[in-house]
């Protein structure tokens, strides 16, 4: 009854904790953006006598996505680029400041930016040795090559890794998209379903056989 109730527990707190973290981070989020915004407009008469509350945080909320989508906007320009680059390199002479902020922008590049327009595929191949396999993405694929170039990440973190030159032959292109890739990536492959371990094993099984023919092969 102990071991029922355990495994039924770990259970449903393994589905409720993802929808509790979403959750609480969208409510700090919004406490972190009223509570910025508001002051600013509340100072403004027209808007507190003319608006409720609740659309008065809505006009926050508003307007603190538009703050964003001018950083972003002059980010792009020449002083925006260099002004950031002097923050990045004051930030980082700091120790627990450098450690915290290096940390945020990798977790923030690997979610926020779009990797399909830099990973063509998802391969599997023999590495660091023989009857050992590990994931990696297909950065380039010149048809006229025997070659691909293959980012190798590193998990948990995706964003450091190895660029490899492997033989075509030597990889077996898996049936999963590139988010998936990641997410196997980043879980370190305890976030699989049973159709990914399938094709997983499935591809190994495929490059075994392909060997003997391979080493033969100067």
């Amino acid at each position: 009854m102990w071991r029922w109730l355990q495994r039924h527990f770990l259970t449903g707190l393994l589905a409720v904790t993802p929808l509790a973290v979403t959750i609480w981070i969208l409510v700090k989020t919004y406490e972190l953006i009223d509570s910025t915004m508001r002051p600013w407009l509340q100072r403004i008469p027209q808007l507190t006598e003319a608006y409720p509350e609740q659309l008065l945080t809505l006009i926050a909320f508003v307007s603190f996505l538009l703050l964003i989508v001018l950083v972003g906007l002059g980010t792009r320009s020449l002083v925006g680029v260099a002004f950031l680059n002097l923050v990045e390199r004051v930030l980082k002479r700091i120790p627990v400041v450098k450690t915290i902020f290096v940390a945020t922008k990798q977790i923030a590049s690997v979610f926020l930016t779009d990797n399909r327009s830099a990973f063509q595929q998802v391969v599997l191949f023999e590495y660091p040795q023989p009857h050992s396999f590990s994931i990696g993405f297909v950065t380039r694929d010149e048809p006229d090559t025997g070659l691909l170039n293959i980012f190798l990440p590193t998990t948990p973190n995706p964003t450091s890794g190895y660029m490899l030159l492997l033989p075509r032959e030597r990889t077996v292109v898996l049936p999963i998209t590139v988010e998936d890739g990641i997410k196997l990536i980043i879980s370190g492959g305890s976030v699989t379903t049973s159709d990914q371990a399938a094709d997983l094993e499935g591809a190994a099984r495929r490059l075994l056989e392909q060997r003997p023919e391979m080493e033969d092969t100067p």
